[in-house]
């Protein structure tokens, strides 16, 4: 499924009240902005799309609960032992780097956010940037995956509450496949967070 357009037309409008609604990961993130004097687009956009992907790749393959085709041959049983084994060397690997990459590296504020496959709120409690102004986000999804994801896009809007002003932010030229890989991180959480309720419940 494509990602919205959203444009200032009456179906841009209508689309941007809409990506706030619905699924949704909320969290406290590291999240930076790098306001921009107009849309991204062309080689820019494609290397965001570029790199976005390979996280979201790297995050769903970090996921312990994703499934093995491996799993489903009973005949390979010892491959499939021996091929998870390598899974969890390498999964430590990645930690260990990771860890020593941001050693050194100076992540963005932590802020709590509520990201949704096609824009994000966060509760600013700095400087609120204008309304339709552009910027491109950087957004830590992981602690074990050291690159942010880039998202280009645009203020639409703001939202008060108790807690304070939340800056609403749609994304912009995000592609198909970026799109489908984003909704299904924030389903992931989702699924987590409802295991994580359930689980107190019980407790």
């Amino acid at each position: 499924m494509p990602a919205p357009d959203f444009t200032d037309t009456v179906a841009g409008i209508a689309a941007m009240g809409r990506a706030f609604e619905g699924l949704a990961y909320e969290d406290a993130l590291p999240l930076g902005m790098a306001p921009c004097d107009e849309p991204v687009g062309g080689p820019a956009l494609a290397g965001y799309n570029a790199e976005n992907l390979e996280v979201l790749v790297a995050d769903a393959s970090l996921d312990p609960r994703a499934p093995h085709r491996d799993k489903k041959a009973d005949d390979d049983h010892q491959l499939a032992e021996e091929l998870q084994r390598l899974e969890f060397k390498i999964n430590v690997l990645i930690q260990l780097v990771s860890r020593l990459l941001r050693r050194d590296a100076t992540l963005p504020a932590v802020r709590p956010i509520r990201l949704y496959a096609d824009g994000i709120e966060w509760l600013e409690r700095g400087t609120v940037p204008a309304e339709g102004s552009h910027a491109v986000l950087n957004l830590h999804v992981s602690h074990q995956i050291p690159q942010p994801l880039l998202l280009p896009g645009r203020v639409v809007g703001f939202r008060d509450d108790a807690q304070g002003r939340w800056v609403q932010f749609a994304f912009a030229g995000l592609t198909p496949a970026v799109h489908e890989l984003l909704s299904r991180l924030i389903f992931r959480h989702h699924r987590r967070a409802i295991a994580g309720a359930r689980g107190r419940v019980q407790a």
